[in-house]
């Protein structure tokens, strides 16, 4: 069966305002779909190829894409594409607003002489989220192609945090920010116990630091286990895995230290089996 969608208004010949059947506001993208369309009329998903759920706390979507041009939202899903076939996972459908009104400030601020001082964030996206900066680096040549402007390379960095951001549950773009400032903490932590280099272009570490990242939004909301703590698998991981274990340990008290974070049994049994699985990998 067929979904039909209506109309609310058309952004450009291939994205438009909709609503669907229950009266929630989406972005669609489909080439073409938006051409002479106006209110009111109605479109299948089989013209469809990209559904854009927003979410705005309550404000009016329509009044939000009115400050954002058509050109920066198409050049936004066209990274968003890139990223998809990049990174192979899901992103919320907030990414096409956020990355557009973001690329349209850059690109603001290059014609009106402004520049963004240098930030310890150019050096730490790369280290932690290096596929995603990849993408980042080129949404750079593609806004250079088809804007003639040259953002700086701290805006690839930017990119990819937004792109960070709309994969995990979190609730602002500053706690994303906290969230990579306490993940490179537990890298270079690792790295410094073991004395070793992990490498950042690979997809093992791309998946740890993705399993860090799910391991300090629950830390942040204080997401517990439902199960009973499991004291006897906490021995079985002491005594197999003893090295990764006293790492586990000092990351426990870095991050009492240093962010005031409490981290149960369970959490260490979940950080010794990724820091010795990735162990393994780089020996």
């Amino acid at each position: 069966m067929r979904l039909i969608y209506t109309i609310v208004r058309s952004l450009n010949n291939n994205l438009v305002l909709a609503q669907d059947v229950h009266h929630e506001e989406l972005v669609l993208f489909g080439t073409g779909i938006g051409f002479k369309k106006k209110k009111g009329d109605f479109i299948s998903d089989e013209y469809v190829t990209k559904v854009f759920q927003i979410k705005t706390s309550g404000e009016n979507t329509s009044k939000i894409l009115d400050g954002i041009s058509p050109e920066m939202l198409s050049l936004a899903e066209k990274i968003i594409s890139l990223a998809d076939n990049k990174l192979q996972k899901a992103f919320n459908g907030s990414l096409l607003i956020a990355l557009a009104d973001h690329i349209q400030s850059a690109i603001e601020r290059i014609s009106e002489n402004m520049t963004l001082n240098e930030s310890n964030l150019q050096w730490e996206i790369p280290f932690l989220y290096h596929n995603e900066y990849e993408v980042g680096t080129n949404a750079l040549k593609l806004i250079k192609a088809e804007t003639d402007v040259d953002l700086p390379d701290i805006e690839a960095s930017f990119i990819a945090l937004h792109l960070v951001n709309a994969q995990q549950a979190t609730d602002s773009m500053d706690e994303t920010m906290h969230i990579t400032k306490i993940t490179k903490s537990i890298v270079m932590a690792i790295q410094s116990y073991f004395n070793i280099s992990l490498k950042k272009d690979t997809i093992d570490y791309s998946r740890f630091v993705t399993h860090i990242r799910y391991f300090m939004n629950r830390q942040l909301r204080k997401i517990q286990s439902n199960s009973s703590p499991n004291d006897e698998l906490y021995g079985i991981i002491e005594k197999q895995y003893p090295d990764a274990f006293l790492c586990a340990q000092n990351l426990r008290t870095m991050l009492q230290r240093e962010y005031s974070i409490t981290v149960n049994n369970d959490e260490i049994i979940y950080l010794v089996i990724h820091i010795q699985r990735i162990l393994q990998i780089t020996k």
